[in-house]
């Protein structure tokens, strides 16, 4: 069977106009199961928002609604253990980060609000 390569992902430089903090996590060496989570800024980046989405449920006559962004950076190391961002003064889970083709041009960031997260 023939291989194919991967399509080069396209985008524009011009479009890296939203500014995101990436955060990695920082627990309690005593008890780490018990101690809380803190976040330790890694990185201040431009980004690009290629797409926006919200989900609302209602679970057990409770409401919750949650916003699914999908940014892209510039490619950068270390940045394997992200677990959150900030974006426009509110927090956000890094649900996955890949880089799209294997070039190591870009990033892409599936990221959703942090729940009880406070803006």
């Amino acid at each position: 069977m023939a291989q194919t390569a991967l399509a080069p992902f396209q985008f524009d430089p011009a479009g890296l106009r939203h500014q995101i903090a990436l955060y990695q996590p920082i627990y309690d060496e005593a008890a780490p199961w018990e101690g809380a989570e803190t976040l330790k800024l890694v990185a201040e980046v431009w980004a690009g928002l290629l797409a926006v989405d919200s989900n609302e449920r209602t679970n057990a006559e409770q409401a919750s609604n949650s916003l699914s962004l999908r940014f892209v950076i510039r490619h950068r190391e270390g940045l394997e253990p992200l677990t959150a961002l900030t974006y426009e003064n509110a927090l956000y889970d890094c649900l996955s980060m890949h880089d799209p083709d294997g070039t190591k041009r870009w990033l892409l960031i599936e990221a959703r609000t942090r729940l009880g997260a406070q803006s």
